[in-house]
């Protein structure tokens, strides 16, 4: 095959992939319909792509389905580095603390979180497969969704059950092997709403472990506004 001949073929492809968009999005509609069947019961509300549950007062537990986008024109696939999720999905979770999310004065009052907006985040296909997976949308809607609510029963809510309350998410939290650099920091600012001497403690750890100085000046100023002195 000569190099128009495969221009033109990936032309056709993104051709047909255009006219297969809406039975794409009806499929994982379907699929989205089936999960939600399981998750209603157990307290979580939907919104788009994207289910709620509050546990403890002010800690939210969230679950999206990510849809690969779809990228007008031609793009280079690398294995490996530049995959082309059109017409994939994948399953993220996360926990908010909103305490902590109404300390960055850039976010708004909300009563609905988006995965992005938590502090405590991972997939469900690291947590059964041990990598990172994106399902095919196909017409196996049933099998698809079935796939995902057992995953999600096997091991995405007793991921969830680390984080159901702040007690669990000081103790857990960091621990995790897919812990995030500054989970110490949140951490400490848990501790600090019910014991405002060893949540110091822990944010002081945290700032002397810092080495970029952006990032240390960021911590120096919020602890500044709730009244937490540091040594610098």
């Amino acid at each position: 095959m000569g190099l128009f001949d495969f221009i033109k073929n990936r032309r056709t492809e993104n051709k047909s992939e255009i006219l297969d968009k809406e039975q794409t999005k009806t499929n994982l509609d379907l699929i989205q319909a089936d999960i939600f069947s399981f998750l209603k019961p157990l307290g979580f509300k939907k919104k788009g792509r994207t289910f709620n549950r509050q546990t403890e007062n002010g800690i939210y537990q969230v679950i999206n389905l990510q849809s690969g986008k779809y990228e007008f024109g031609d793009k280079n696939v690398i294995p490996g580095l530049r995959e082309n999720y059109y017409g994939k999905f994948t399953v993220n979770l996360g926990v908010l603390i909103k305490e902590l999310y109404e300390l960055d004065i850039h976010n708004k009052p909300t009563d609905f979180y988006q995965e992005y907006n938590c502090q405590i985040r991972d997939r469900l296909p690291h947590l059964t497969m041990e990598k990172d997976f994106w399902w095919t949308i196909s017409s196996n809607t049933k099998e698809t969704a079935i796939e995902i609510i057992d995953g999600l029963s096997s091991k995405g809510l007793n991921w969830f059950d680390k984080f159901e309350n702040r007690e669990k998410m000081c103790y857990n939290w960091g621990t995790e092997k897919t812990h995030a650099l500054r989970a110490k920091l949140d951490v400490g600012l848990i501790t600090l709403q019910t014991n405002k001497e060893a949540g110091q403690k822990i944010i002081q750890d945290y700032y002397d472990s810092i080495e970029q100085k952006p990032h240390k000046d960021y911590v120096l100023e919020l602890s500044k506004r709730l009244g937490v002195h540091l040594n610098n």
